[in-house]
């Protein structure tokens, strides 16, 4: 799990929403979502409109351009976007008094604030079973795709370091014929970096200069090489070309490939030393759109956010529904608590993290015998390990005359007093700081090992890294005990010792304990994540740029790096998505999201129910979504739950979006009073009921209709029987329940009758109750997870 420290923020001015007291009299980075119907014909074109609306302020706000030094409006027309594909305006520099001026203004739609996001990384081919045997032989779906080529996929991150070798052009076919994109020449970033494999590269950079302080980093380049090695990490775990001797200091060694090894890679550049910020975020999905990909992979977000207020939604909506392109993002890293899914909006594919069947042991040897499991990716030589060493607790260690009493548990650097530190290992508490920082503070302190216990929130899930010294991840539960044997041994000692790489682990695969869960923050009538994808100690290509842990003293550099987070996941589920759009041209975005949800499953590989990592026990439909992703049965669903664009605005006017409101998405007027249908009614592969009770009560009773299509998607006859498990306290009825197909493209229509009795529970209070519905023609099984939630209101 990575982030970027986030140091300013610009605004987004879209069409007539007002925020009252959002800005400071300070001049900030502004986008206007414009209703270009309403251009006076006048102005030649919409670039004379936009620069007359920027300057027509001049006359009407207390602030004028040239008192601004910090805005780009005295330079040329001032814009820094123009925006013209997935949605109408342009972003500027602009102060809080200019700012306001333009709410006023006609064809200005909304204002919204300009969030920066945060970023959210092999043998998952043969883990996910597109791969088999000793030689790695693919199966039927990389087959059938040709590896992906002709398919490419548009990479929203850091850039990209173009001379690692998992992106070489050997045996690369050519770009569609379709592509349009260009290799935008900068630092580090010659025009001839782009080849069959890299086909398109740019960078987006006004929001992030017009936001950010002189204090920004060096290691900024402006161009789209990749100084971070997020973006390098991200894009060979989509489309690497196969890389044999691949490791990370002899751990995971073997060939590291991407999932879609013959697609192409486009990248665009949107994310920098302070941030991801939302206007360039809108500048690449506008400028992907364009170009012509056929995937958008995003492993950047935020907080939940209304879906009119939130740029990735409005320009996934847009890419999607308007052009056809599927929208692949992680869904966050702020697990395991629940509404912490980020990225989920309906047309958006939300991905959560899971572990896979490999790992990295290291162990806790307590001085009393105890044996404690941990993880760790620590590779060096250091003559500590396994051998017995006194053992102290961080906050016992306090640098007093510095004043850092509070911040010495969680081993910040120079919080550790060096007396009190040298020669030991030392047990830090996760949080506050990275955690390889934390060996480097206890490093610079003396300190010759450490131990990083997770708090409770943090579960019993760990994340391995490649520490600075000898160092091993525990859980909560480990953790504890640790803090015991501490408390109550007279002289504790420890020792750690280090396992290499194990495979074949079980059981696997569990839910990570970091990843973003549901429920919606935004909308309760939809299950997020959608799906779940390898996201823990996953090996891809890096950066020669930067250290493997990116601190600055460390001066290792390594050609792959392990990495973990849903960062990670959801470039697998991009692959698979390009897979599955290379092997069925015909499919929408809409019908491959449903073939990956409604063929995932449900049980790891010893045939139990999913875990989650962070609790030991069963997870739960918020936490996995429909279930881990399953490739090649997503290739042969037999049938799909398709979406349009009136299906998705009805959906929004029956969640009580105005209509202003879903202009902003959607960008065409709409008559909500016309729809009638319901929120759960939205054709998604899930479904999601949530009943508001409006007052304490255990009599009455909620009877429900929900209504889906079916779509087949194979040339023969066909029958489905429906099955399902009601959830706890509901009744179901699935009417009919077999559906007969005769050819590909035919739809049939069914309900699920549901009928729950109510529930008593305390104000503000819920309870979910999980089932699911599935039909099967005795060989493909179309599986829908069902959720139920009982609300109590105030």
């Amino acid at each position: 799990m990575r982030t970027i420290e986030f140091l300013s923020q610009t605004i987004q001015v879209l069409k007539y929403i007002t925020i009252p007291g959002l800005f400071q009299n300070l001049p900030d980075s502004v986008a206007l979502f414009l209703d270009n119907d309403l251009k006076p014909s006048i102005f030649p074109s919409l670039n004379a409109w936009y620069t007359s609306t920027l300057h027509s302020l001049s006359t009407t706000s207390t602030t004028t351009f040239d008192q601004n030094p910090n805005s780009d409006l005295h330079d040329k027309s001032g814009l820094l976007h123009v925006y013209r594909t997935v949605f109408n305006g342009f972003s500027a520099s602009l102060t809080a008094h200019e700012a306001d001026a333009l709410r006023t203004t006609p064809g200005v739609l909304s204002v919204i604030r300009d969030q920066p996001r945060q970023l959210h990384t092999t043998r998952t081919p043969q883990f996910l079973g597109l791969v088999s045997g000793p030689t790695s032989q693919p199966n039927s779906l990389i087959s059938s795709a040709n590896a992906g080529a002709g398919i490419v996929v548009a990479v929203l991150d850091t850039g990209i370091d173009p001379t690692h070798r998992s992106f070489s052009a050997a045996g690369q076919p050519n770009p569609p014929s379709k592509w349009k994109g260009s290799c935008q020449a900068g630092p580090s970033f010659p025009a001839t970096s782009c080849n069959n494999k890299l086909v398109g590269a740019r960078f987006f950079a006004t929001g992030f200069k017009a936001g950010s302080t002189p204090k920004n980093s060096s290691t900024d380049i402006l161009s789209p090489y990749d100084t971070n090695g997020h973006g390098t990490h991200t894009a060979s775990t989509i489309a690497g070309c196969p890389a044999d001797r691949a490791s990370f200091f002899g751990f995971a060694t073997g060939v590291a490939t991407g999932i879609a090894p013959r697609a192409h890679v486009a990248v665009y550049k949107i994310c920098w030393s302070s941030g991801c910020f939302e206007s360039d975020i809108l500048a690449a999905f506008d400028n992907a759109v364009e170009d012509g990909a056929d995937i958008i992979s995003l492993s950047v977000g935020g907080g939940p956010t209304p879906y009119h207020l939130d740029s990735t939604s409005i320009g996934a909506f847009s890419a999607l529904n308007y052009h056809g392109v599927l929208v692949s993002a992680s869904s966050g890293n702020d697990g395991p608590g629940a509404m912490t899914a980020t990225n989920i909006a309906p047309w958006i594919t939300t991905v959560g993290a899971s572990t896979i069947d490999r790992r990295f042991p290291a162990d806790v040897t307590l001085g009393d015998g105890t044996v404690l499991s941990g993880a760790s990716l620590y590779s060096g030589k250091d003559p500590s390990v396994n051998k017995w060493l006194p053992l102290v607790y961080a906050g016992n260690l306090s640098s007093l005359r510095l004043g850092f009493r509070s911040s010495a548990p969680f081993c910040m650097r120079g919080s550790l007093d060096p007396a009190a530190t040298r020669g030991k290992v030392v047990l830090c508490e996760r949080g506050v700081v990275k955690r390889a920082e934390k060996g480097l503070a206890v490093k610079e302190a003396g300190g010759v090992g450490m131990i990083i216990s997770n708090q409770f929130l943090d579960g019993e899930g760990v994340v391995p890294d490649a520490h600075l010294l000898p160092a091993v991840d525990i859980g909560f539960s480990e953790g504890k005990r640790v803090h015991d044997y501490i408390h109550t041994a007279a002289s504790p000692t420890v020792r750690l010792s280090f396992h290499g790489t194990q495979i074949e682990v079980k059981p696997a695969p569990v839910v990570a304990s970091f990843s973003g869960r549901g429920p919606s923050a935004q909308s309760a009538f939809i299950i997020k994540p959608d799906i779940i994808a390898p996201g823990v100690g996953i090996i891809a290509a890096w950066t020669n740029s930067t250290s493997p842990t990116e601190l600055l003293p460390d001066e290792r550099r390594t050609e792959f790096n392990i990495l973990s987070g849903t960062s990670m996941s959801c470039p697998h589920v991009s692959g698979i998505a390009a897979l599955l759009k290379a092997a069925h041209p015909d499919w929408s975005p809409a019908a491959i999201r449903s073939a990956i949800m409604t063929t995932a499953y449900v049980n790891d590989n010893l045939g139990r129910d999913l875990l989650d990592e962070s609790t030991g026990n069963r997870s739960i439909e918020w936490a996995h979504g429909s279930g881990h992703i399953d490739p090649e049965r997503a290739a042969d669903p037999g049938l799909v739950y398709e979406l349009s664009t009136d299906d998705y605005t009805n959906f929004l006017c029956s969640s009580n979006y105005t209509e202003l409101d879903i202009r902003t998405i959607t960008r065409t007027a709409v008559n909500c009073s016309q729809n009638s249908s319901k929120p759960w009614d939205l054709n998604y592969p899930s479904i999601s009921i949530m009943m508001n009770q409006p007052v304490p009560t255990t009599s009455g009773n909620y009877e429900i209709i929900v209504h889906r299509t079916l779509t087949s998607v194979r040339d023969t006859n066909s029958t489905y029987m429906a099955s399902m498990k009601e959830p706890s306290g509901v009744h179901m009825v699935i009417v009919p329940d077999k559906l007969v197909f005769s050819r590909k493209g035919e739809k049939q229509q069914f309900v699920v009758k549901i009928s729950a009795n109510a529930s008593r529970l305390q104000a503000g209070a819920s309870r979910t109750e999980f089932g699911y519905i599935s039909w099967t023609d005795g060989e493909r099984r179309v599986r829908s997870p069902v959720a139920f939630t009982w609300h109590q209101s105030f």
